[in-house]
């Protein structure tokens, strides 16, 4: 948990400062291939850590080393091999594959990231061999030094590119190798500690026999994998409607379409954000429900439910509020060296900023539905979001008085669909769990904040200025939005509980 937030933040940390040297053109750029390569690494290796782990705990239940080591030695094996056929991909068919999304300006930017998939493969299988025998500290470390790396080196290479004259194309490829030696660094820190944990091994034959070892690893990680790549193809499937379509339809030039997809990315980076904390509830939230389930406690596992949703929306609807009043302000202040790009970037940040509040609230709900043993249900309702997402981009993207904001409104008829559908197979389940108690006061409260924010922003920026004035506002947010909950009884003391550390937060607040 803490080295996800760590990587979200280093992630925030990259993008800001590279959206400021190479503008929503270079970003543009970096999210094509950025885009095209997460699409490829989800559907060669995504489900393979899982897979991994599960049969490597199995084994080690049972004290099988020999097992271990042939699953670590099949997996291996035959897992670089299909890394290095996916990189071999995104190199033999880059040109096609940029000019098949309409952005041939990513050409570069797609060579540049390309051997990232091999070495994440040998990432995901080392993950997946420490989580079986529940050591998180490997994937933890591996996960920050990944982030670091990339930050690190891509800020770097846009930085020496820029100012040595290249184009925008070529800083944004220099930007993104920072991708692959990131995932390099963390292939061999992995390598060198899974090398000493070998040895431990070294008097064990593994002699499991190769095929039938990686067919079980294959039947076990193809089911994570295809619900994975659903939103990964969708997402890809996105990218190319919306640079299609805002050339073919709507009539903008290549390297228009490309700037305002770039745009796009730059209301993204900060959209994403919420959802770092959303993901932290849901992993301290659903042991507990899983352990109200085994107990066939209904009414524990219903109220554990609403809090949860109740703790995430406390975190996404006034970070969704703030975007959606405060975007233009927010995107100045971060982006200060790129304000005709902002002009373009406010309007999505608005609407993505309603797109956070559902989200938030799908993220939870999969975790959720996968705790109640409903398992197969976000894999169909992400499938039909996906499909009212492409749709909707496919109608408003190419409407040239829509255009790019065509993008942000599909995320959020997408994310708005799956949530309620979520919604609907958790209270039929579960009839205790109350909609009202679970969203009316974070809601309320939230409004009465985003009111204060809309008649506060001008008159406080107009005297303090517009960098200190928004961060003046976004401070009397918080502390409006706090007051709110504390007056209405929007949380309890049972809903801190629930947090970790619930019981030193609850004391520092005075919450009896």
């Amino acid at each position: 948990m803490i080295a996800s937030i760590v990587t979200k933040v280093i992630g925030a940390i990259f993008k800001i400062p590279l959206t400021n040297l190479i503008g929503a053109d270079g970003m543009g750029v970096f999210g094509v291939a950025y885009t095209i390569y997460s699409t490829l690494f989800v559907i060669s290796t995504a489900g393979l850590p899982i897979a991994i782990s599960k049969m490597v705990a199995e084994a080690n239940a049972v004290s099988n080393h020999k097992k271990i080591k042939s699953i670590l030695k099949v997996s291996l094996l035959s897992f670089s091999v299909i890394g290095i056929f996916a990189s071999l991909i995104m190199v033999v068919f880059a040109e096609p594959l940029t000019r098949l999304v309409g952005n041939t300006l990513a050409y570069y930017a797609v060579l540049a990231i390309a051997p990232s998939l091999f070495f994440v493969s040998i990432v995901s299988i080392i993950r997946g061999f420490y989580q079986g025998l529940s050591d998180m500290v490997p994937t933890a470390v591996s996960q920050v030094l990944e982030s670091a790396g990339k930050l690190g080196f891509g800020l770097l290479f846009a930085y020496i590119l820029q100012t040595k004259g290249y184009s925008f194309e070529i800083c944004a490829a220099g930007a993104i190798l920072g991708v692959t030696l990131g995932t390099l660094m963390s292939a061999i820190y992995l390598f060198i500690i899974v090398g000493k944990k070998i040895k431990e091994y070294r008097n064990i034959d593994a002699d499991e026999p190769f095929v039938p070892l990686a067919k079980s690893i294959v039947k076990m990680a193809v089911p994570v994998t295809v619900g994975s790549a659903v939103l990964s193809l969708t997402n890809l499937i996105d990218m190319f409607l919306v640079m299609n379509r805002l050339q073919s339809a709507a009539g903008f030039s290549e390297m228009m379409a490309n700037k305002l997809y770039g745009a796009y990315n730059m209301s993204v980076t900060l959209y994403n954000l919420p959802q770092t904390f959303v993901v932290a509830i849901s992993v301290s939230i659903i042991p507990a429900i899983s352990a109200f389930i085994a107990k066939n406690n209904r009414v524990k596992t219903a109220e554990t439910i609403g809090t949860a949703f109740k703790l995430a929306s406390m975190i996404a609807f006034p970070a969704g509020m703030g975007f959606l009043i405060l975007s233009k302000p927010i995107l100045n202040l971060l982006y200060y060296s790129k304000p005709e790009d902002v002009v373009i970037a406010a309007p999505l940040l608005s609407y993505l900023g309603i797109a956070v509040m559902f989200i938030a609230l799908v993220s939870l709900s999969n975790s959720v539905l996968q705790a109640i043993g409903k398992i197969n249900v976000p894999v169909f309702t992400m499938l039909i979001g996906g499909l009212v997402k492409i749709a909707a981009n496919y109608i408003l993207v190419g409407q040239p008085d829509v255009n790019i904001n065509g993008a942000p409104i599909g995320t959020m008829c997408c994310y708005g669909i799956i949530a309620i559908l979520n919604l609907i197979v958790i209270k039929k389940k579960y009839k205790e769990v109350s909609v009202t108690k679970m969203f009316a006061k974070t809601f309320v409260s939230a409004v009465v904040m985003g009111v204060f924010a809309y008649l506060t922003i001008n008159p406080v920026t107009s005297f303090l200025g517009e960098k200190i004035g928004v961060i003046a506002v976004i401070g009397g947010c918080v502390i409006i939005y706090f007051l709110m909950l504390i007056a209405i009884g929007g949380f309890t003391k049972e809903d801190i509980l629930m947090l970790p550390k619930g019981e030193k937060i609850a004391k520092v607040l005075k919450i009896k």
